[in-house]
C-alpha cells in the first residue's frame, strides 16, 4: 500500500524478522504486503469506530470482494500479531505501545462478509486511552492511505507511556 520504509520521509527502519528466524521474516513480508496493498486501496474502505470507556467497535469494510478478504486477513494476522508479541512499526508511538500493552489489550474479531468487526476493550484506563488513539490511527490510514501511513502517530497527552523501561508520563 505505502511506500518502502527507504522512501518514506519520517519512517525508522528496523530489523524486521531479525533474530526470529526466517519464518518470522516471511511472516513480516507477508503481513507488511498485505498493509501496503490496504493502503493503495484505501479508497475502497470504509471504517466506522465508536468509542466506548473501555475501548472500541470498530467496522472497516469494503464492496470489493478482493480488498473485504484482504481486511479480514490483516485484522486475523494482527490479532495473532498481538498475542504473540510480534511488534510492527516499532519507529511509530502508537503501535510501540499498543504492543507493549498487548497484554492489557482484549480483542474479539467477527468476520462478516464484507469485512471485519473489532471489538477491543481494556480494564486498565490508561489502555483504554491507546486503544482510542490507536482506532483514530487506523482510521487515518483508511482516510489518507500511505501519505498518512508515512509518519508518526501520536500518543495522546492522556497517555501514560509505558514501552521502554519504566512509564513516562
Amino acid at each position: 500500500m505505502s511506500q518502502p520504509a527507504e522512501h518514506m520521509p519520517n519512517a525508522r527502519r528496523h530489523g524486521h524478522g531479525k533474530g526470529h528466524g526466517p519464518a518470522h521474516a516471511a511472516r513480516h513480508q507477508q503481513d507488511q504486503h498485505d498493509f501496503h496493498t490496504l493502503l493503495k486501496h484505501h479508497a475502497q474502505i470504509a471504517r466506522e469506530v465508536t468509542e466506548t470507556p473501555d475501548g472500541i467497535i470498530a467496522t472497516t469494510r469494503s464492496h470489493d470482494p478482493q480488498i473485504a478478504a484482504l481486511i479480514r486477513k490483516h485484522a486475523v494476522s494482527m490479532h495473532e500479531r498481538m498475542e504473540k508479541g510480534l511488534g510492527l512499526r516499532n519507529w511509530d508511538p502508537a503501535f510501540a505501545e499498543i504492543f507493549a500493552q498487548a497484554d492489557k489489550v482484549e480483542m474479539q474479531i467477527e468476520l462478516l462478509p464484507d469485512g471485519v468487526r473489532v471489538i477491543e476493550r481494556s480494564d486498565d484506563p490508561n489502555v483504554a486511552i491507546l486503544i482510542h488513539a490507536h482506532g483514530a490511527v487506523v482510521s487515518g490510514f483508511v482516510e489518507g492511505g500511505a501519505k498518512v501511513a508515512a509518519h508518526e502517530s501520536p500518543l495522546p497527552d492522556a497517555y501514560i507511556r509505558m514501552a521502554g523501561s519504566s512509564p513516562v508520563g
